[in-house]
């Protein structure tokens, strides 16, 4: 198991920026497993009691055809939803190169607002943002070569302070990294939850169709026999006592 990391010189510590889009990943993750709970329950409840309710009724072919076509959209409508929202709590890696995908056009709308909030004062995008980092890493690395050659105080203490600056840069710069990996994740997540809930309502209605056409199938109407009466020739002789509804042969 991982440990958290020691704070590093110059580091302004826990992001609540972060910690507030990692809570909301939860929250949408939480409402997935609720919705496939529910689906799973509604699942449950057309497999085992709909079967040993209607199962008896059925008394020809297409009592049980309408019947079986009715579970398998039913249940159809169940997988289409478990699938549907087991996709927000599948584990997924965000990068920041995700920021150009179809799905982030929200976010890249939301980062054009006001692109200083996310990118820093100098970086315009993602590419700008990893060309920063490295820039004050660098600088950070030469001023610190330079720290170890130097022998006046006056100088070490000015190279010192600037090595400081560039490191505590470069770690504000990984903070606005790290914060625009959360957004990208958080907005991932957030787009799946729309298709899961889009996706269960079109999938109740689905299920509800299916539970309709499966409580119905033996309600179909069914053609009364036709009864052919076959009468001898000696019927006419009936006795009169012989009413006419109980011998339809009885003239």
């Amino acid at each position: 198991m991982s440990t958290p990391a020691e704070p590093q010189a110059g580091d302004p510590g826990l992001d609540p920026a972060l910690a507030d889009l990692r809570a909301s990943v939860a929250d949408m993750r939480a409402t997935a497993r609720w919705i496939t709970g529910a689906a799973a329950g509604v699942g449950a409840l057309v497999l085992a009691g709909g079967p040993l309710v209607i199962v008896k009724d059925l008394d020809d072919a297409g009592d049980v055809v309408a019947a079986a076509g009715g579970m398998l959209l039913a249940v159809s409508g169940v997988v289409w939803v478990v699938w549907r929202a087991s996709e927000v709590l599948t584990p997924r890696t965000a990068t920041l190169d995700d920021l150009g995908s179809p799905e982030l056009d929200g976010l890249r709308k939301l980062i054009d607002r006001s692109p200083a909030d996310f990118y820093g004062p100098r970086a315009t995008d993602p590419a700008a943002l990893r060309r920063e980092r490295r820039l004050r890493l660098t600088v950070a690395a030469r001023l610190e070569a330079l720290l170890a050659r130097e022998s006046d105080p006056a100088r070490e203490r000015v190279l010192a302070h600037e090595a400081a600056v560039a490191r505590r840069n470069a770690l504000l710069i990984q903070r606005l990294q790290q914060r625009l990996l959360a957004w990208i994740h958080a907005w991932q997540v957030r787009q799946s939850l729309k298709r899961a809930r889009r996706d269960t309502l079109l999938a109740s209605l689905l299920v509800l169709t299916g539970a309709v056409l499966y409580v119905t199938a033996p309600l179909d109407a069914k053609e009364k026999p036709t009864v052919v009466y076959v009468c001898e020739a000696g019927a006419a002789t009936t006795p009169k006592a012989v009413h006419a509804q109980e011998d339809p042969c009885a003239r």
